[in-house]
């Protein structure tokens, strides 16, 4: 029933960015790929199979959204306690897209709107492409494990007149799950300031147990009234390529502003295949593969942080706690990123996410995306233990 995730399949020849991009971005074809959140693994088989289904009828028109595929998003947010109503979904291209339209929609040329740094590179992006003031509220490593500092972060929203934040939940780059009490404290601090919270939460089904993905707007009604969730099936069923995602929107107003937003740039429904896909991945076979998911990306995690920790052991491993991203520290070795830039396309011959585009604190830092087939993962580590020995030399 579920995609075989131990032998790697060529990519090549199929446009994909991860590989088709290794000479601009690294300066070598040669270079092992696993930088952007895009799976090496098969798309599975129930999904294929939907959009193989409909490729039987000839005639690929316009669509309109049915009624299975809004029941579908209510019935995959309720596993999570979260009770969802159709009028509340609105549909985007991808969530980078949905917050970037949520920028627009929820502040004014000048505002100031918040992130947390580290933090996925668009949530940097978006506000000053939109004419807004970017304002960061950094998250404090402790223990390998980050941290929100309240008081830094309220006194950012009180100093700065913030409108609107930006929140990543599970936390992108460091696989960070927030607890209940933490998305409470947050939720608090910006009801009081009439700070509009959008919530991206497209890598909360890959959250690994026992720990369980909270949803923002779940917390209380008031909390709802006051957060945009945006979703996509994208990460966890790699979707990426049929650009598809959703925003949550149970406040009227927000939805009214965020409606206007779309309908000026033309942003409405999925293409026909992000449609059938969605349904397809929002089942119970979706549930059953997630779990069968999230055991190999354990695994992978596991040999990753053996590896380094038998040949690296200055490399802080972060273990996430969701997804399939890990956030790797190297500033025990590396007294600049270039120069660790160049040891891993140089010499270990592998293409990872420069930290340091996640923020100023990502110095130091580098991402590496695990949802790889057991092959391709061998020859990752391998390349690791490699370039271990050349630099221990």
């Amino acid at each position: 029933m579920f995609p075989d995730f131990e032998h790697a399949i060529s990519r090549l020849g199929t446009d994909a960015e991860k590989y088709e991009l290794r000479q601009r971005l690294f300066g070598s074809e040669t270079v092992l790929p696993m930088w952007v959140a895009d799976q090496d693994l098969p798309t599975p088989d129930f999904i294929l199979d939907a959009l193989k289904c409909r490729l039987e009828h000839p005639i690929l028109g316009y669509n309109v959204m049915p009624d299975s595929l809004y029941q579908s998003i209510i019935d995959w947010q309720a596993q999570y306690g979260y009770d969802v109503k159709a009028s509340e979904i609105l549909f985007t291209h991808n969530v980078a897209n949905g917050f970037f339209m949520a920028v627009s929609a929820f502040s004014e040329p000048g505002d100031a709107v918040l992130v947390q740094p580290p933090i996925y590179p668009p949530f940097l992006q978006a506000p000053e492409n939109n004419g807004r003031r970017l304002v960061e509220a950094p998250l404090v490593l402790q223990e390998n494990r980050y941290q929100i500092d309240f008081e830094a972060f309220e006194a950012a929203i009180t100093e700065n007149d913030v409108k609107l934040f930006l929140f990543c939940n599970p936390q992108n780059p460091s696989g960070r799950v927030w607890r209940r009490e933490e998305l409470q404290r947050l939720a608090d601090i910006c009801l009081k300031h009439g700070v509009t919270m959008v919530s991206d939460e497209i890598h909360a089904d890959m959250t690994f147990p026992p720990l369980q993905h909270i949803p923002m707007a779940s917390l209380s009604e008031a909390v709802a009234q006051n957060t945009v969730t945006l979703s996509s099936p994208g990460k966890t069923f790699n979707l990426g390529g049929l650009q598809s995602g959703y925003a949550i929107i149970a406040n009227r107003a927000l939805k009214a502003a965020y409606l206007k937003v779309c309908r000026a740039n033309s942003i409405h429904d999925l293409n026909l295949f992000g449609k059938e896909a969605m349904q397809a991945a929002y089942s119970e076979a979706g549930k059953a593969y997630r779990d069968t998911l999230l055991v190999h990306l354990q695994q992978n995690i596991d040999r990753l942080e053996q590896t380094l920790a038998d040949c690296l052991p200055a490399v802080r491993v972060m273990r996430p706690e969701a997804s399939f991203l890990v956030w790797l520290d190297f500033s025990e070795i590396f007294d600049s990123q270039e120069k660790l830039k160049r040891w891993l396309t140089e010499i270990a011959q592998l293409g990872l996410n420069d930290g340091e585009s996640f923020g100023e604190v990502g110095k130091g830092f580098m991402r590496i995306n695990i949802a790889v087939p057991t092959e391709t993962m061998d020859e990752a580590l391998k390349r690791f233990k490699i370039a271990a020995e050349a630099l221990n030399r």
